[in-house]
């Protein structure tokens, strides 16, 4: 197991500096400059060459990556260009923020998820599983935006139960929570239907049933135990979607998180604090999946076999 884990810490370095440089050399494309912004109106070319200088934007971008690159690798992920602060502590300061919202919307989405899928597995080809199946299909297609703006004006400006933005308190985290668990509810509904109904036949439950188990506890200590894999897998990929799914959610909300602060980044051109937050988002992901797959260790051991080889 533990070769396993290293194998896939050094699998991860390739793929974040693949990013990182994909990142940098797209925000180098993007029109527009930050020396623009940061400039006085009259300065001159010369006055504009030194500046590039002193905020290294001066070479070519494959100059300037490799720049980047050779500090990043020393632990300097560099100074915002428009905050004038260092990336790592602007990101560490926004990070629990992003953390609070992720983890709540994971909550909400198993809260749905889990007794929705669960209820339509016990009752197949009812009219439970029916609206399980409905309701999964319309919250993988519809936009969190969409979904945000609609609860902003039923619960923020008509009934005025929630504030329509901000995040001040928790009072704050419920509605873009709600938002971006219902989003994620979706597959993990469908996941932990189609496992349920994979299981809830095998013969050994039907063998407790014969022994006179309740159907409860049959599904509750045994069916669910067996299901957990691949709603582990998907709870991983909801996590990392959560990550993700933050940067419109905590735009239309006003919550200043990292996905916030990465859209300022970019719309300013500030190519190290996006670069930087985009490759911490990356390296984040990457952790969230690794801890996934260990996590199939402690379910069924015939994973941790298979890693130990």
């Amino acid at each position: 197991m533990a070769r396993y884990i290293i194998r896939r810490l050094l699998l991860m370095i390739p793929v974040l500096i693949c990013v990182s440089f994909v990142v940098y050399f797209l925000m180098d494309l993007a029109p527009g400059d930050i020396i623009s912004q940061v400039a006085p109106a009259d300065a001159t070319e010369a006055q504009i060459a030194m500046l590039r200088e002193q905020l290294g934007l001066n070479g070519s971008v494959f100059e300037r990556y490799a720049r980047y690159l050779w500090n990043l690798l020393h632990g300097d992920m560099g100074m915002s260009l428009s905050l004038k602060r260092p990336v790592i502590e602007v990101f560490i300061e926004r990070l629990p923020r992003t953390l609070m919202l992720a983890f709540a919307a994971i909550i909400v989405a198993i809260l749905i998820s889990i007794p929705l899928g669960i209820a339509a597995a016990t009752h197949h080809r009812s009219w439970i599983d029916g609206a399980s199946v409905v309701l999964s299909m319309i919250s993988v297609s519809m936009p969190a935006f969409w979904l945000g703006l609609l609860l902003i004006f039923t619960f923020a400006y008509h009934w005025k139960i929630f504030p329509s933005g901000g995040s001040e308190g928790l009072i704050h985290l419920v509605l873009p929570a709600l938002t971006l668990g219902t989003e994620q509810a979706g597959n993990l509904t469908r996941i932990t239907r189609s496992s349920m109904l994979d299981v809830i036949r095998q013969d050994y439950l039907r063998t407790a049933r014969a022994k006179g188990v309740s159907e409860k506890k049959v599904i509750r200590k045994h069916a669910l135990r067996n299901a957990l894999i691949p709603i582990i897998t998907v709870l991983g990929s909801t996590l990392g979607n959560a990550f993700g799914g933050a940067v419109a959610i905590e735009t239309v909300f006003s919550w200043s998180g990292i996905g916030r602060l990465t859209v300022a980044a970019i719309n300013s051109r500030d190519m190290t604090l996006a670069t930087g937050c985009i490759f911490m988002f990356t390296l984040m992901l990457n952790m969230t999946l690794l801890l996934v797959d260990i996590a199939y260790a402690y379910v069924d051991p015939r994973v941790k076999a298979r890693y130990s080889k």
